[in-house]
């Protein structure tokens, strides 16, 4: 996926883990999926594994239409995005709506056929975008922002 070093680890943890995948350590118990990301521990891991993390802080990964996503209002307190303007508009990833909060995807998704139009297109993937967005996911803005101009964290 390219090189990290400027941004923070728990983002590079983030964009690399596997999530919805069986947790090693809860094999036979339900609702055993990595779906949590701890940010001070740079960790995924299942809801029964959050013991110990408790007093930490911690990013709920979900799933829309088979795909990682997670919430705008969460990634917001994480990721200052006022600062990508572009032609004089604030843009943020493409956003969706899923039981009634918007949410960003991680990682880019693969395309059926190449977009070809005079619309608007993901400057990672050329992915159809709508009109007022950039990136189609969290991923593609990273690999092709200048992470110290475009992206300023709060940690």
């Amino acid at each position: 996926m390219g090189s990290y070093s400027e941004m923070p680890s728990w983002l590079e943890k983030l964009l690399a883990e596997k999530f919805f995948s069986p947790c090693a350590h809860h094999e036979g118990v339900k609702k055993n999926e990595k779906n949590i990301l701890c940010l001070d521990c740079c960790f995924g891991f299942c809801p029964h594994c959050i013991l110990p993390h408790r007093s930490h802080r911690l990013l709920q990964i979900r799933r829309y239409v088979y795909h990682d996503v997670v919430r705008v209002e969460d990634l917001e307190k994480l990721i200052d995005m006022s600062l990508v303007q572009v032609n004089d508009y604030n843009f943020v990833f493409q956003s969706y709506t899923t039981n009634s909060s918007k949410v960003a995807f991680l990682k880019q998704r693969a395309q059926s056929r190449p977009f070809r139009g005079s619309g608007n297109g993901c400057r990672s993937c050329d992915r159809p975008l709508q009109e007022s967005f950039l990136y189609c996911s969290l991923s593609c803005k990273v690999m092709q922002s200048n992470m110290r101009k475009i992206v300023s964290f709060s940690f």
